[in-house]
């Protein structure tokens, strides 16, 4: 039995409420390191202070901010120590979810509700990747199997029986973990009733609660899932690594006995996380994390594939774009985590002619479109009066898409109104609601239209010119994780206060803690889920996720329809392919429409200039093996295949 890092749901609570609300126009972008910091020794950032009344413990470790996890006191020296590494062997990306610094060092646990992507996405590995990009030239990453662009990874093939209530994963012989374990079906078998049993307190239970019926191990290299009903797209779904979908396999030797809700999975001085990938956790600090390579990483063992060949990757926080443009045109970073403003982008690729946008020739739109790419608002629709569909209605007419797409986006990408974007496999989709659109207009900005529904709300506009009931004005205070949106929210809370509704904008750093307990107004919301067909994206709003405000859920947006429930489940169980499909979709959207739960607004480019001073074979739109995205599952794709520009 391994230790258990952890602590206490209270203890953590109680943290996390530490963090204050900080309006994100006035976030500045100090912290960043030096010239001289990424890459090199565990001395280059010092780790930040304590919280005030926060007591001091024996201790590397720093607060999370994951919803009700596992989080550890403020640290008193870096975690880990590491050896000096060369800068041209160090590729420096600059990801997560928090800005400037690590709220979450000590944190390694990718179940956690509201856990952030800092390096696991990379280090763990996947049963299969998936690469959206695929093209009849490319399929993915040279030197590996890919089909459709299909890539199998720590599994070598899949089959479903008949009626798609049974799948066998054959795995790969001679994975291992990063402590020579073996990986085994024993593992996945443990993983996936692990989740079971802890639903609704980690992610991704829910969803293997619906869907697992039983899980055992043929053979060390065989597991046999038995689902609850036929569907058709389980692997796919959770198990076939793309964008932010995907389920890690966890170490049933490390994990067993732990609480998943708690257990911090992370302690340099064991080796943890272990992983499958080829990287080793060495130091971690509120200002940098380094992820050393493993020379005895199974793939170069197997001959599977070649070691990567940079030495380590250092991971830094996200920085507002200001900082970002500093970090990667001074060739300090060689990755960011993508611009928010789209006009940074043609500044950033004047200044550093060793800069690539995704698109040939560095010409507009620079970025790639993606699953994750459409902005919506959300709210928490379990609370008035944003439980009332009229009253979603009434902000939507307030919105000008046009205006957003043109201002906010600077006239790159366009507007959405429905939750996937207009592309690829969607356009069908998109096609079939035609009808519906048409009798829903939900592109219509019509101020008149707001205003006959608020009145019938009982809302009439006081004198400062907001709506108005009971004494009690009508105000939204809309939530962003910092740094996202600061380039669209300015024009939409303009807006909608033109529009009666006397909305402000806040980005507080606790709001990865705050959308899921849902004790908020409204917020930016990009939901991602589909990548081939709508279901993963709707099914997000299926009740099963609705907990009560206060309480961590994994879908935030706390909807209930039981008829939209239903035809979600018989979705589920209905390949794409089958005429059915459509008819179900068609039916969903007649629900979706009228009730509105969420806002589609804008599809979003993803805006990533790679450095190629020191590494080169960045993906690009010409070799679209997968996107250069630091912070997706599928990170481990373009790292493992980055080049050196000398040897």
């Amino acid at each position: 039995m391994t230790g258990k890092a952890r602590i206490s749901r209270r203890r953590a609570l109680s943290i996390l409420g530490v963090g204050g609300t900080v309006a994100v126009l006035s976030a500045c972008s100090a912290g960043a390191p030096s010239a001289s910091a990424p890459g090199t020794a565990a001395t280059s950032s010092a780790p930040a202070a304590a919280p005030q009344g926060t007591p001091p413990r024996n201790t590397t470790a720093a607060a999370t901010t994951a919803v009700g996890g596992p989080t550890a006191a403020a640290p008193q020296a870096a975690a880990g120590s590491a050896t000096e590494v060369p800068r041209a062997q160090t590729l420096v990306l600059s990801l997560s979810d928090f800005v400037n610094q690590f709220p979450d060092v000590g944190v390694m646990n990718p179940f956690v509700i509201g856990a952030t992507r800092n390096g696991w996405q990379f280090a763990f590995e996947p049963l299969y990747f998936y690469n959206m990009w695929h093209t009849d030239q490319v399929c993915g990453a040279p030197g590996v199997a890919c089909k459709d662009g299909e890539i199998p990874w720590l599994a070598e093939s899949y089959s479903y029986n008949a009626d798609s209530t049974e799948l066998t994963i054959k795995l790969r012989q001679g994975v291992t973990w990063s402590d020579g374990q073996p990986f085994t079906a024993d593992d996945i078998v443990f993983t996936l009733n692990m989740l079971k049993s802890n639903a609704p307190k980690v992610q991704f239970s829910v969803d293997m609660q619906t869907w697992v019926k039983d899980v055992t191990a043929l053979d060390p290299l065989t597991a046999k899932i038995t689902l609850t009903s036929g569907n058709p797209r389980f692997l796919f779904d959770y198990f076939q690594w793309h964008s932010d979908i995907g389920v890690p396999i966890v170490p049933k030797h490390i994990w067993q006995g732990q609480d998943p809700a708690t257990f911090t999975n992370d302690d340099v001085t064991k080796g943890w996380p272990i992983v499958t990938g080829p990287w080793k956790l060495t130091l971690e600090n509120p200002q940098q994390r380094f992820w050393d390579r493993r020379d005895d990483w199974w793939g170069a063992r197997t001959n599977f594939h070649p070691l990567p060949k940079m030495q380590r990757v250092t991971v830094l926080p996200n920085y507002m774009d200001d900082k970002q443009l500093e970090l990667v045109t001074a060739n300090e970073v060689d990755a960011a985590h993508g611009f928010q403003t789209a006009y940074t982008v043609p500044t950033a690729l004047a200044r550093n002619p060793k800069l690539i946008a995704w698109t040939a020739d560095n010409q507009p739109p620079y970025g790639a479109l993606d699953i994750a790419t459409v902005t919506s608002l959300a709210f928490n629709c379990s609370r008035p009066p944003f439980d009332d569909p009229d009253i979603r209605w009434a902000v939507n007419h307030a919105l000008n898409r046009d205006e957003i797409v043109a201002i906010g986006s600077h006239a790159i990408g366009g507007k959405t109104m429905l939750p996937f974007p207009k592309y690829g496999a969607f356009v069908p989709y998109w096609d079939a609601v035609n009808d519906l659109m048409q009798k829903f207009p939900i592109d219509a900005f019509d101020l008149n239209m707001t205003a006959q529904l608020m009145q019938s709300k009982g809302y009439a506009k006081n004198s400062d010119g907001f709506w108005a009931k009971g004494g009690d004005h009508f105000s939204i205070v809309l939530v962003a994780t910092p740094p996202f949106f600061t380039d669209i929210a300015p024009v939409i809370v303009e807006q909608l206060r033109k529009g009666g509704f006397d909305t402000s904008f806040k980005s507080p750093s606790n709001a990865s803690t705050l959308i899921p307990q849902g004790d908020i107004d409204a917020w930016f919301d990009i939901p991602g889920g589909s990548a081939r067909d709508p279901y993963a994206t709707l099914n997000f709003l299926h009740s099963r996720y609705a907990v009560a405000t206060g309480q961590p859920a994994v879908r935030a947006y706390r909807w209930k329809n039981t008829d939209f429930d239903k035809l979600l489940e018989a979705m589920a169980t209905t390949a794409p392919t089958d005429p059915k499909f459509a008819a179900l979709y068609h039916q969903a959207m007649e629900i979706w429409f009228p009730n509105l739960p969420t806002i589609p607004l804008i599809n979003r480019y993803i805006f990533i200039t790679p450095n190629t001073t020191y590494w080169t074979n960045w993906p690009t739109d010409k070799n679209p093996y997968i996107l250069p995205s630091s912070w997706h599952r599928t990170a481990g794709l373009f790292i493992n295949t980055l080049q050196p520009v000398t040897a």
